[in-house]
This record gives structure tokens, C-alpha cells and sequence, in this order.
């Protein structure tokens, strides 16, 4: 029999909710599961605000159902974190289920202590674990309620956290997948202008690098460029006022959709820069880093993926331009003038963060993102053009030109 070459990979291995109200079926959720020792993961912040609230009032409204809080959640999430402070709880407490209620830093905060389960390991340890080798040993369900429309953490099975050196390290497997996903887009209402900006400008950069990943595929594609059609329409009045139903729904299932081809196809060189530029010294919220290299990542990509960007760049304004009238430079600018329309990275230009052309810049490339010198690093993922080092070095340079001149 002929090896087959090429395959599709799709389907969706959880249970989804969306829409206003969705949070109320989380007690028929823990019934049905038989979870009855809940270890609530919620982002201070918002508990502080009071924005838990309606979740613990469910939880204690559930039958048979004990909980407990933790909250010491990082904008990073710390493996060390996660191993002397949040995995211990949960040991002790003796969790049925994680559930997550907050950003991405929450619902990886979640998955770190999942993937470790019942066990003393790191959460290191499973870094590089093939994603769909088993885990020998019990991981925690999680039940994911997002509260930004931005990483998609909720509907995909990679979690972003830091080594005890420092460094933004991914994990990725099934078992960290979040069982189920409660994407209520009243949990929107109250996001600050620069957190709803940062994130939103995150879900719409996974749309637009899971849509040119060469890993796409005809099921990823279709809600990538979904994805695109509603963030495009949505991404600045939903920025001005989160609280306008219509924006906040559109931007919850704009974000889901871009989670699910994320998962699949993954990202691109965007998503590699931006590692580097949450740590010294820049400390860049991870949004506005992703908003401030796209339009030297898509002028690169260009040359590779033209016709992906002209239907992306159709897809976001509604318009139809014909492939002889388009051109690359026309995505570059209304990314340019989206950045400037939500004042990703407060205005203020790559060097104002801290950069410069020589020792930042060095740094920048020595982390272990950029995992090999002499191919394309994180080579898991697949660009529309090739990029070794010497293209990033180029493209944080030019990152750094761009910048300056939107301001």
C-alpha cells in the first residue's frame, strides 16, 4: 500500500459553550462529571474586582460541591510558582478539577498543574513531551472560562510558562486540553482599554499566522478566516466598550475560532519575537509585543503567501480586491494603523521599551526560542518563508524600524 503523504488533522476533543449566560451551566457540568472537589484558579485582579463572584456563588450553589481558591496567578506564569505554591493545594485538597477563570496566564497556570497531576515531577519535565504520547499517570481535568478574548488558551492544548531561569518555554499535549470551555462574553464587560486592546490584537494575530502556517488545513482555514471576518469587524468598537453585547460576542467566538486553528496549524515568526520581548528588559504585555512585530512579520511573508494575505486582508475589511489590485503593503498598513487606532504598546516605540541595535538585540536572540542556528527556529512550526537567524535578526530590526514610525 502507497504511503500516504499528506493528512488532515481536525476535530474538536472537548465540550464548548458560547454565548451570554453560559457560565450557569457549570453546576449541570460538575453533576454530570461527578466532580465534586473544585480547585478555583481565578486572576486576582478580577476577583479583587469582584468579577469571581457569580462563579463562586454557582460553585456553592452546586450540589455536593466543595471548592477552593487559588489566586496567586503571574502575567508570566512561573514553573516554580505553579510547583510550591499551586500544585501543592491541589495535592492536598485532593482536586476532582481545575477550573480556570481569568486570562491566558490563568488557564496556563491551570494546565501546568494538570500536566504534573498526582505526581511530584516539574512542570519542565514535560517540555518537548510529543503531544500525543500518554502521560503516565493522572493529570487534572480543567473547565477553562476565559475572561479576554485574546489567547485562546481555552481550545487549545499549549500553555506558555517560564522556566526557572526565566525563560517563555511552551508546552503542548492533549491531556492539558481543556475538558470543557465556558466562552461567556459577559465576563468581557469590564476590561481596561490596554488589556482589551493587548489581547484582542492577540486572538487577531493567531488568526492571521494559523491562516499562513504551512500546516493549515481546508478545517483550520475555515475558522481562521471566520476568525478574521469577525475580529476585523469587531476588534475597535469592541476595544472602545467591551460591554456592547454585539462586539463582545463576536469577539469571543472570533477568539475561539482562532484557538482552534492555533492548535492545529500553530503561529509564525510573530509569536517566536514576542517570547524574548515579555522578559528583560522589556517586560512588554504579550498583545502589544504581538501587535508591534506583525508588520515586519507580514512584509516578510509576503513573498510566500500573497494570495493568504489578500484573502485575509479582503476577510478583515469586507472588501474584495482583486488579485492584481492587491498588494502586500495594503495588509502592512491596516495592521500599521490598527496598532496606532488601539495604542498597542501605549504608544511607545520598541527602543522606548529598551531596545537597541546591539547588546538588547543579542540577548534578544539568545533566548531558547530561537532553538537552532543553522535551520529555521521552532522548527515545529512552518512559515510561510523561511526564517533562519540572520531573517530574525533582520526582522526585529526592522520591528524596531516600524515602530518608530507609528508613532
Amino acid at each position: 500500500m502507497a504511503r500516504v503523504k499528506n493528512h488532515l488533522q481536525f476535530g474538536i476533543m472537548q465540550k464548548l459553550y458560547q454565548g451570554s449566560g453560559c457560565i450557569s451551566v457549570l453546576p449541570q457540568i460538575l453533576k454530570k462529571e461527578g466532580w465534586k472537589r473544585v480547585m478555583l484558579i481565578a486572576d486576582p485582579g478580577l476577583y479583587q474586582a469582584g468579577v469571581i463572584k457569580p462563579v463562586e456563588d454557582l460553585l456553592e450553589s452546586a450540589e455536593n460541591v466543595e471548592y477552593i481558591l487559588f489566586k496567586n496567578i503571574r502575567p508570566n506564569p512561573e514553573a516554580v510558582t505553579i510547583e510550591t505554591e499551586a500544585l501543592p493545594a491541589a495535592h492536598e485538597f485532593k482536586a476532582d478539577v481545575l477550573l480556570a477563570v481569568g486570562g491566558g496566564s490563568t488557564i496556563d497556570t491551570a494546565k501546568g498543574v494538570s500536566i504534573v497531576g498526582d505526581t511530584d515531577a516539574h512542570v519542565m519535565d514535560f517540555s518537548g513531551w510529543p503531544p500525543s504520547k500518554p502521560i503516565p499517570h493522572k493529570t487534572y481535568p480543567i473547565i477553562a472560562v476565559p475572561t479576554t478574548a485574546g489567547t485562546g488558551s481555552e481550545v487549545c492544548r499549549n500553555a506558555v510558562i517560564c522556566d526557572r531561569d526565566g525563560f517563555k518555554l511552551v508546552l503542548m499535549h492533549d491531556s492539558i486540553l481543556p475538558a470543557y470551555a465556558l466562552m461567556d462574553p459577559d465576563f468581557l464587560a469590564g476590561l481596561p482599554f490596554p488589556i482589551a486592546a493587548a489581547t484582542a490584537m492577540d486572538a487577531f494575530t493567531h488568526a492571521l499566522e494559523s491562516y499562513t502556517n504551512m500546516n493549515a488545513n481546508d478545517f483550520t482555514e475555515m475558522f481562521s478566516l471566520r476568525a478574521l471576518e469577525l475580529i476585523g469587524e469587531a476588534i475597535r468598537p469592541f476595544v472602545a466598550n467591551p460591554a456592547v453585547d454585539k462586539w463582545a460576542d463576536m469577539m469571543s467566538r472570533g477568539c475561539t475560532y482562532a484557538g482552534f486553528s492555533l492548535g492545529i496549524a500553530s503561529i509564525g515568526q510573530d509569536h517566536v519575537i514576542t517570547h524574548p520581548m515579555s522578559e528583560e528588559p522589556f517586560h512588554m504585555p504579550h498583545g502589544d509585543a504581538c501587535g508591534m512585530v506583525l508588520p515586519a512579520v507580514v512584509e516578510w511573508n509576503g513573498l510566500g503567501c500573497r494570495e493568504k494575505y489578500r484573502r485575509a486582508y479582503n476577510a478583515i475589511t469586507k472588501k474584495n480586491i482583486s488579485e492584481g489590485d492587491f498588494d502586500v503593503q495594503m495588509l502592512v498598513d491596516w495592521v500599521a494603523e490598527l496598532n496606532r487606532d488601539l495604542h498597542i504598546a501605549g504608544d511607545k516605540s520598541f527602543e522606548d521599551w529598551g531596545y537597541n541595535d546591539g547588546e538588547v538585540l543579542q540577548l534578544m536572540l539568545r533566548h531558547p526560542i530561537f532553538n537552532n542556528k543553522d535551520a529555521t527556529p521552532n522548527a515545529a512550526c512552518s512559515y510561510p518563508r523561511v526564517t533562519r537567524m540572520k531573517d530574525f535578526e533582520y526582522l526585529i530590526r526592522l520591528t524596531n524600524e516600524y515602530s518608530k514610525r507609528e508613532r
